[in-house]
């Protein structure tokens, strides 16, 4: 025990047991997301392998190493599952009794046979080495998820410097089969211990990798179910323009960005004409196609900094900043024009969709609720003059 205690392999199963720990909190705290499952029990499985492989070293015992040496396999295929789990791809599982299976018979007939424990060493440090091969390959070449592709090149990046370090190994007991070498304890093998000094660190790593794999997977399905949470709090859902509160929220700051640089802003208040008539005579859902029409217009019609929003029913609002009163007019006939000269169709019969919009210009001292009074008014003034047209607020005289 004292030549364990002073030999890496101790720090090595130590970094393994605080990786196999944090695997087990990831996993706790990331349910249900796929992989880390897999790396916690790959993790403890590792060390249970160790585990037994340490009991060999102490009593010699042949089912101990089998079973030492078929347990660290098993973890970390296990370990390796857990990548493609984690990024959405059919499980390998045939390489858990694959890697097991070739090392159990190999190891049997060592034992059977007074075989050649650097062959034996070989041979495993061959499967392990070929072990994460698929791993690398679809760690490197996957571009599917951006949010986790740097943390997928890190654990791609130490998975091969672990297979490099332990084909090397391999390399390494094949020479000293062949130059037939005298036996060394593993705690005094160069070979042995090469896994120990620099495979670990590198698994470590890549433990490190996985673990930030899973926090950007994290990460970025809060900010989509954010963005969808916000989307569905400023959106109207049939036309997916602003809603009422959303524009008010947008109309205020700019009225007030407006009103502090001294820059023109008119606000317009539209109505389509005759809509319960529309609603009455072709149904609710013909309704529900004239205001997506209507607001597919309008949305071609305006530029970047124009805002407009479903103020309620039928009606609509239209902020434009840095306009003039003559130009807002000149904007809204320009997209009255383009609603009316497309008509919608009933039973192949076209129907005519119009509106009316009344118009005005923020002034010092002004209110979004005064803007919208009095572009309400203008709206009114369009109606009765026979609708079908655009107004601007003028004081009544």
């Amino acid at each position: 025990m004292e030549a364990i205690y002073y030999s890496p392999m101790l720090l090595g199963v130590c970094l393994l047991l605080a990786v196999a720990i944090c695997s087990t909190a990831l996993w706790y705290v990331s349910r249900p997301y796929a992989g880390p499952v897999f790396w916690m029990a790959g993790s403890w499985t590792l060390i249970a392998g160790i585990v037994l492989f340490f009991g060999f070293i102490a009593t010699g015992s042949p089912v101990l190493n089998v079973l030492g040496n078929a347990g660290q396999l098993t973890g970390e295929a296990l370990f390796l599952i857990g990548i493609f789990h984690f990024m959405g791809r059919p499980l390998p599982w045939w390489t858990v009794p694959a890697s097991v299976g070739v090392m159990v018979a190999f190891n049997v007939h060592y034992w059977v046979d007074d075989g050649n424990s650097d062959f034996l060493m070989g041979v495993y440090s061959t499967i392990a080495g070929l072990l994460p091969l698929q791993a690398i390959w679809l760690l490197f070449k996957s571009r599917e998820d951006p949010a986790t592709r740097p943390a997928q090149l890190l654990v791609g990046v130490s998975l091969l410097i672990y297979s490099g370090v332990v084909l090397l190994r391999g390399f390494h007991g094949y020479s000293d089969w062949l130059q037939d070498e005298p036996y060394v304890l593993p705690l005094n093998s160069y070979s042995y211990l090469l896994p120990y000094n620099f495979g670990i660190p590198a698994l470590v790593m890549g433990f490190v990798g996985v673990t930030l794999m899973t926090m950007q997977r994290i990460l970025a399905v809060g900010r989509t179910h954010q963005l969808r949470a916000e989307h569905l709090a400023t959106r109207d859902d049939l036309t997916n323009l602003l809603n009422r509160r959303a524009f008010r929220t947008v109309a205020e700051r700019d009225l007030a960005r407006a009103l502090r640089q001294g820059h023109s802003l008119c606000l317009a208040m539209i109505d389509l004409d005759h809509f319960k008539r529309l609603n009455d005579n072709h149904g609710h859902s013909f309704g529900d196609r004239a205001l997506r029409h209507v607001a597919d217009v309008w949305q071609r019609q305006l530029r970047e900094t124009d805002v407009l929003a479903r103020y309620g029913g039928e009606e609509f609002v239209l902020l434009l900043p840095d306009t003039s009163p003559q130009e807002a007019r000149v904007l809204l006939d320009r997209a009255r024009l383009a609603v009316t000269g497309t008509a919608l169709h009933v039973d192949k019969q076209p129907v005519k969709v119009t509106f009316s919009a009344g118009i005005t210009e923020a002034r010092p001292g002004d209110t979004i609720d005064l803007l919208l009074s009095r572009a309400d008014e203008a709206l009114y003034r369009a109606k009765d003059a026979g609708r079908d047209r655009v107004e601007v607020f003028a004081p009544a005289s």
